[in-house]
């Protein structure tokens, strides 16, 4: 599929393993195809952040991709070339514990 990262602030943290339960807050773009045009967040209201086990296939691939090579605390824009998905993550409210990342 391919995924680019272009890093918005490094983190300092670990990077999650394979396996582990990641925990993001994330905003996506795209809606209508136009790229500059928010169609959710976990920071609108009533929202709460995201958890999926990463690198088992159970979010996007560009997600798997893109959220394995981060450290705890890094912000990223990932875009994900082959669906025109274009999504803010942000690490900075996560928690690494051997299943928790």
């Amino acid at each position: 599929m391919g995924v680019e990262k272009e890093v918005i602030r490094a983190g300092s943290g670990p990077k999650p393993q394979p396996g582990q339960t990641v925990t993001v807050h994330c905003t996506g773009y795209g809606k209508n195809r136009d790229l500059s045009q928010k169609f959710w967040s976990t920071k609108d209201p009533g929202q709460q952040p995201f958890s999926f086990q990463i690198g088992q296939g159970k979010v996007i691939k560009g997600w798997d991709e893109g959220v394995l090579g981060m450290q705890l605390g890094e912000v990223a824009r990932l875009t994900c070339t082959l669906i025109m998905l274009m999504v803010l993550v942000d690490f900075q409210h996560g928690v690494f514990s051997p299943t928790q990342f």
